[in-house]
């Protein structure tokens, strides 16, 4: 299916439930109108006081898929942590990069098997699916991950790590497997990084944001990062925000 065209801005915060500051200062953000989305950790250290307060505010949350990080929550099944273990030594340490564009099928069974996990604990903790689904370390991208029959039915997350796309031959190769992601879950068009605007400044700031009054825009932040959290209190951010239309992957047809 193409990505989405809805006219919409979404500000992901990532890493809820990751840690205290994390989770609270996503809040903040909800509470202060910087974000409008969310992603969260599963059996992580505070993964379960970032859904009473996610389904205490309403927010919407998706999944942030975790294959690359060990499980820090002190009740985690021995089954489902020694699967998580065997997938980080899979894709940490360096195996992101090969994984990012292999797919190996000897994997198959234990990276749905990890996202089954993750998806069961979700809905144990938010009583209701995500919204959408998104990577830790964008291992989203990874064809593994891509073609696992755990995610079917959900949305996710725009595989092109950078806009606009270069003729380049990375360039390119990133484009194909966005195209390849797209035939398979509803994305939005555009995908960019609350770190990436703030660097550029506010004219090419407003510019990229003011791309939601046309078609699907997801930005991507961490509010648990000192210098991504500055830049989502920006005055410069609360301008380029102010007259696009804002949402979450829910709404998006």
């Amino acid at each position: 299916m193409p990505p989405s065209e809805t006219p919409l801005l979404i500000v992901n915060a990532d890493d809820f439930g990751w840690n205290p500051d994390a989770t609270d200062r996503t809040v903040e953000c909800f509470a202060a109108g910087q974000i409008t989305s969310t992603t969260a950790l599963m059996h992580m250290e505070d993964s379960e006081r970032a859904a009473a307060l996610g389904r205490e505010g309403g927010f919407p949350i998706g999944l942030h898929l975790n294959l690359t990080d060990p499980f820090t929550g002190p009740a985690v099944p021995a089954p489902v942590r020694e699967r998580q273990a065997a997938a980080c030594r899979i894709f940490g340490d360096g195996g992101l990069r090969l994984r990012s564009w292999t797919y190996d099928p000897r994997i198959a069974t234990l990276v749905d098997d990890a996202i089954r996990d993750q998806l069961e604990r979700f809905h144990a903790l938010f009583e209701r699916e995500p919204t959408h689904a998104d990577g830790h370390n964008h291992v989203q991208v990874c064809p593994n991950v891509v073609r696992a029959p755990a995610l079917t039915g959900l949305k996710l997350r725009n595989a092109l790590w950078s806009w606009p796309s270069t003729r380049t031959a990375m360039g390119l190769a990133r484009g194909a497997r966005r195209e390849l992601t797209a035939r398979r879950f509803l994305t939005s068009r555009y995908f960019l990084d609350i770190a990436e605007l703030h660097r550029l400044g506010p004219e090419t700031m407003e510019e990229r944001v003011s791309l939601a009054r046309g078609a699907s825009v997801e930005v991507m932040a961490h509010p648990g990062f000192g210098h991504e959290l500055e830049a989502l209190r920006s005055p410069a951010w609360a301008e380029s925000i102010a007259s696009v239309p804002r949402g979450s992957y829910r709404d998006l047809g």
